[in-house]
């Protein structure tokens, strides 16, 4: 049976924990090309980017902006049941409520906090959240169609806080926070008060955004805050603005008493953390490098700590050219004085991009991991080094390549900045987790050379997935078996397809798992397997009375997303007083792009269909209604009025390119006045054979409109 082992990345040398500070003592993320923690910390440390091209068909607008994505079936697709919520209610749901609720749950499963909702427990519930592009589209647009009882809640930025406690049965603090893009790291900072207060005994804290519609892109292009061309280049010289980012982060909170006695995995201390605001500055949106400074220094005095004790801080470095001025500024006069080592600088940004509300939550969840695995990881795209700071003086470095923590003896630190545009700054002062107390080896009668291994899922269909990849899991490198054995007994929910395993070591139970027959030498486990099975308490905690299993990661319960998405069109909105920062095409070749898109979403071919851009759309599927459906999308995304008759006088894609670009002019109609109705005399279709193909293709369009 394993037993302890060295944790990696621990600090060789450990503070003295003499007061109760709160400890971080779970992650978890789903961000623009790392789903979760452990695919966020290879893209990190390989100095990778996820900035992209919107996802086809996210909304319509071409080019699609640059920005950081979500992927797979994010936004339109959730898993509903998994949370008991009914189709219409899924349906008014914001889509960044159900990234909380999907990643708050996943955080909750590493913490090893089990869902008793009719319990209550009194942990706080802290969500940044700032961003309405579902709630005007749902509410605000006119032709959205009719509200329903759900749209309240659904588009609640409270409710969005508040589900998650009605959900998950917890009785402490709960409120979103909106601060621009300080949100999650001023809600970082209330939940550490409202634990240090006593006002509750945890926290989940959660940062969100969504990108579901153009608009604000728009408006932050018109004022020069986003990069032109959707690089993220902070610190550089080259730096022309910031790129837009969505996703969920999320952290738990605990007092480092009580994650002791839980036997939770301690990931980092929260040491100390501050909040003001610019108050008047040279602008509204402009940043205050003598309010950074006072945030910084009031979050050390809240340490106890000297600027010094601090190696590593993971910037708000948005890549706008003033901002990362001011904020490099404000460091070296913070921290640059008199170091034996310089300080170490990130940003995560340049990774994943900028998450808005939720982009302090990103850096916190960064630096933790570069705590953890003492490395800092590399800063890329950093060719030229702003000359707006005084680099030989300063007493700062923007490390480009990973790069190994200061031996300096002393414990790891790093600090946190996070600063809203509308000026509410916030910093925070995170400390490598104290090595964890040491483990005896397990002897006498609580000796166990076997474990058992309770699973359980809210379906059969993932109950099968999630034994599939915990017997992977298992396989993939040695475990301590107890730990797990703990972790699935004590802290994950019992739901009702359940399945046990027994065995001694890993491959015995990998195989257990698939169903493959195993036998057991221990009676005792195996009984308490059955009555697990058939649905029966067992009381885990008592095989673990000696105290020497800890909670550990394990794989969580998978989600089986579904589509619960309105059937109108996200709207575009009007960019009309603003200037945009990504206009519609000029070249032929771009809007032959959009066009082929178009056509092919209307014939329902996915996006790399084939369609030939010579040849009749009719001849490749279309009918009347499908170049109908293919004209009304054109002209919502191009917001111009296309010729009736569009598949009949620009049949091909290459036709309608050349319309759209200028390449070829809208034909003169041909009648001055509408169809008339057939006469009395006449067979009821006898009508259709005098009318021109843009005479019969309006018909059409007025028909399915009457419809």
């Amino acid at each position: 049976m394993t037993q302890t082992r060295p944790t990696a990345g621990r600090a060789s040398a450990t503070a003295q924990v003499g007061d109760d500070p709160v400890a971080i003592v779970a992650l978890a993320c789903n961000y623009p090309g790392a789903p979760d923690i452990a695919a966020l910390w290879r893209m990190a440390i390989d100095g990778r980017s996820a900035i992209g091209p919107a996802p086809t068909g996210r909304w319509f607008a071409a080019p699609p902006p640059r920005g950081g994505f979500v992927d797979g079936s994010y936004p339109q697709a959730f898993d509903a049941p998994f949370f008991d919520l009914s189709p219409a209610e899924a349906l008014a749901l914001d889509p960044q409520q159900r990234l909380l609720l999907e990643t708050g749950w996943r955080a909750l499963e590493e913490a090893g906090i089990a869902i008793e909702p009719e319990v209550g427990k009194p942990i706080g519930v802290f969500v940044a959240i700032s961003t309405t592009d579902y709630q005007w589209a749902q509410l605000w647009n006119p032709g959205a169609g009719p509200v329903d009882p759900f749209t309240a809640t659904g588009l609640s930025f409270a409710a969005a806080a508040g589900r998650l406690s009605y959900s998950f049965g917890f009785t402490g603090p709960s409120m979103a926070i909106d601060t621009a893009c300080s949100s999650s790291l001023v809600a970082l900072h209330q939940a550490r008060r409202a634990i240090l207060n006593g006002e509750c005994e945890a926290a989940l804290v959660a940062g969100v955004n969504a990108l579901l519609t153009p608009n604000l892109f728009g408006c932050l292009g018109s004022i020069n805050l986003l990069s032109p061309d959707g690089e993220c280049r902070a610190f550089d010289s080259a730096a022309n603005g910031y790129v837009r980012a969505e996703g969920c982060g999320a952290v738990v909170l605990k007092p480092y008493s009580a994650a002791l006695r839980d036997r939770n995995r301690v990931l980092a201390l929260l040491r100390g953390s501050a909040v003001n605001q610019d108050g008047r500055s040279a602008s509204l949106t402009a940043p205050s490098g003598v309010a950074q400074r006072k945030v910084i220094a009031a979050a050390l005095a809240d340490a106890g700590l000297a600027p010094g004790d601090v190696d590593y801080v993971e910037a708000h470095g948005t890549g706008t050219p003033l901002g990362d001025a001011i904020e490099l500024n404000a460091l070296a006069d913070s921290y640059g004085a008199g170091r034996a080592n310089p300080l170490l600088i990130g940003s995560v940004k340049v990774n994943i991009g900028h998450l808005e509300a939720g982009a302090g939550l990103a850096g916190v969840i960064k630096a933790v991991l570069a705590l953890e695995h003492g490395m800092v990881p590399g800063h890329p795209r950093l060719s030229a080094p702003t000359p707006h700071l005084d680099w030989t003086r300063a007493g700062v470095t923007v490390p480009t390549v990973a790069t190994r923590w200061p031996a300096n003896g002393r414990v790891r630190r790093a600090g946190v900045s996070s600063f809203g545009f509308s000026g509410t700054n916030a910093h925070v002062i995170l400390e490598a987790a104290p090595e964890p107390p040491l483990r005896s080896e397990v002897t006498g009668a609580d000796e166990m050379s076997a474990v058992v291994l309770p699973i359980s899922a809210r379906s059969a269909v993932a109950l099968a997935q999630i034994c599939a990849t915990m017997a992977d899991w298992l396989e993939a490198e040695p475990r301590d078996l107890r730990d797990v054995a703990f972790t699935l007994g004590v802290g994950r929910n019992a739901f009702g397809h359940r399945r046990a395993v027994v065995g001694d070591d890993s491959t015995t139970l990998a195989r257990a798992l698939r169903g493959e027959p195993a036998k057991t030498q221990n009676e005792q486990l195996a009984a308490l397997a059955r009555h697990w099975e058939a649905g029966e308490p067992v009381a885990w905690s008592q095989l673990f009375r000696d105290g020497t299993a800890r909670l550990t990661a394990l794989p969580g319960h998978p989600f089986h997303p579904q589509r619960y998405w309105p059937d109108t069109a996200m709207p575009v909105g009007s960019a009309g007083s603003v200037r945009v920062e990504a206009p519609l095409p000029v070249a032929r070749s771009a809007w032959l792009a959009l066009v082929a898109e178009q056509a092919r979403t209307a014939l329902g071919q996915s996006s790399t269909g084939p369609l030939a851009p010579d040849v009749p759309l009719v001849d490749q599927g279309f009918t009347s209604l499908l170049g109908l459906e293919l004209r009304r999308a054109l002209e919502a995304r191009t917001g111009r009025r296309l010729p009736a008759g569009l598949l009949y006088d620009y049949p091909t894609l290459d036709r309608i390119a050349g319309l759209l670009s200028g390449g070829a002019s809208i034909p003169a109609p041909r009648r001055a006045a509408p169809v008339a109705e057939p006469a009395a005399d006449e067979g009821d279709f006898d009508f259709l054979d005098g009318l021109s193909a843009e005479e019969l293709a309006d018909l059409i369009d007025r028909e399915v409109d009457r419809l």
